[in-house]
């Protein structure tokens, strides 16, 4: 399969999900392939290396021109209706005439599930997504609620449907069910956040380049925000609310030891690795481990994260933040698209955050942002763009290049993306990888030590934990790199 096949494998299944369409129908209708061999396709990352199939050329001409025709047809929200959808809801409402006194027993699923979320009021638009319906199927639902006499109404302040009473419903669904509703609402946030950036003038800084001069990088990654870590007697050593302490000391030591190491700045860049968060229900046992739901994870972050933005930004002429999704951000759920990535919607809602600072603060002007979509890489510019930096979570490659096969990768990557400097976290440690190509740096995590290093055989003692990178680069590559380590941090 090719790669541009893959990828419109993906698309295609995040289309099914907003539409009546199903993957069955894109599997042996559009793509005259095996289901299962559809669904393994649609359901796995994109990679960096692909082996052709004879079919492949005529399947991509299918299946780009269906996609072509369903999202023609789609409903793409109020922007490109005729009418106003939630005017035309509440005519709608006003011709049913709502019957006696409701009852929880008489409600469908489906029914149970709206009436449920209405309780608390919901926009047409949101109801629509959530559902992965036409409105005038969201309508019908409506309607039928009323003619059971659930009081439906329009709510015009909020511009949200709503209900009416006392009744308190209580939610029918199976907790997997209930967790794949909850990545859908994060697939929604992601979205909502993309389209509010889209009303946003975020300033988008030249990259200043003199002679003599440096760049300077933070490299921080793997801050899992949400596990707790406890020792053999049960003491506590790294949990979420210590995270915003380690962020703020990774910035103060970062702009130490450039102090130390005594060159002029040019741009400073802020590379964030990925696995800031660690997610809900990654591996079996999880929330054995975890003392913050994925909500308070993403809200322990953006404080300390602004500040680091702030600090960087008074420090250095301009300031770039490169941004890696890693594994732990992704939302497991069947179906659920690749953009429902925690991670990533943590990265979104921060730019936006800068965006507004810049357009009514005067504030964080000489700061851009350099987001990775739902890839295993992104590239970006240091020194003006006379070097190419690689920024990569690292789940894909191992943290070495002695063996044949793991040379062999970091050759094929260096081929298909010519960088200068390479780096990857996931595997909780740190050091610069010998090899004869350039340099790759592997950062730790914050995050002490646990039975996942213990397998690669690489546990050090925790007395001076390592957390982060930090580096100079001139126009002829890497200059000095300092690991930040815990010898002056006071919890």
């Amino acid at each position: 399969m090719t790669r541009q096949l893959h990828e419109a494998i993906l698309e295609a299944a995040e289309v099914v999900e907003g539409t009546g369409h199903t993957h069955t129908e894109v599997a042996e209708d559009v793509l005259s392939m095996k289901r299962d061999l559809h669904r393994r396709w649609r359901r796995r990352e994109l990679k960096e290396s692909y082996k052709r199939h004879e079919k492949d050329d005529a399947r991509l001409r299918s299946l780009t021109s269906w996609l072509e025709e369903v999202t023609r047809d789609s409903y793409g929200g109020p922007a490109d209706a005729k009418t106003d959808p939630l005017s035309a809801l509440e005519k709608e409402l006003q011709g049913v005439d709502r019957g006696e006194a409701p009852s929880e027993s008489d409600l469908t699923d489906r029914e149970r599930y709206i009436a449920t979320r209405l309780q608390k009021g919901e926009t047409l638009e949101g109801l629509v997504d959530d559902l992965g319906t036409r409105p005038s199927v969201v309508g019908q639902h409506l309607k039928d609620l009323k003619r059971q006499g659930w009081k439906v109404y329009i709510d015009r302040d909020a511009e949200m449907v709503a209900i009416e009473g006392d009744h308190v419903l209580r939610s029918s669904e199976h907790k997997g069910t209930r967790t794949r509703k909850a990545n859908r609402w994060w697939e929604m946030r992601h979205n909502e956040l993309v389209r509010e950036y889209r009303g946003l003038d975020l300033l988008d800084p030249e990259l200043p380049c003199t002679e003599e001069s440096e760049d300077w990088v933070l490299h921080m990654t793997d801050l899992h925000a949400g596990d707790r870590v406890r020792t053999d007697d049960g003491t506590v050593v790294y949990s979420t609310d210590e995270i915003p302490a380690i962020i703020d000391y990774a910035t103060e030591q970062a702009l130490r030891l450039a102090d130390v190491h005594g060159a002029s700045f040019d741009t400073g860049h802020l590379l964030w690795g990925g696995d800031f968060v660690t997610n809900e229900g990654i591996y079996a046992g999880q929330f054995e481990d975890l003392d913050a739901w994925l909500d308070e994870q993403h809200g322990t972050l953006v404080a300390p994260l602004l500040r680091q933005l702030k600090t960087f930004s008074r420090r250095f002429g301009a300031v770039q933040v490169v941004c890696q999704v890693g594994n732990h951000g992704q939302h497991r759920a069947s179906g659920t698209s690749r953009q429902a990535n925690a991670d990533l919607i943590l990265y979104k809602h921060i730019r936006n955050t800068v965006a507004e600072l810049q357009r009514h603060g005067d504030a964080l002007e000489n700061v851009r942002f350099r987001i990775g979509q739902a890839r295993v890489y992104r590239n970006f510019e240091l020194r003006g763009g006379a070097l190419r930096g690689h920024l990569r979570h690292g789940q894909h490659r191992r943290p070495q290049a002695e063996t044949s096969a793991r040379r062999k990768e970091w050759l094929s990557t260096l081929y298909d993306h010519d960088f200068d400097i390479a780096y990857m976290g996931h595997h909780h440690v740190s050091g610069r990888i010998p090899w004869n190509g350039p340099p790759i740096i592997a950062s730790p995590s914050p995050k002490p030590a646990d039975d996942f290093v213990e397998s690669l055989g690489v546990r050090l003692s925790q007395e001076k934990k390592e957390v982060a990178t930090a580096h100079g680069v001139s126009d002829y590559g890497l200059t000095a790199v300092f690991p930040i380590d815990t010898r002056n941090y006071t919890p």
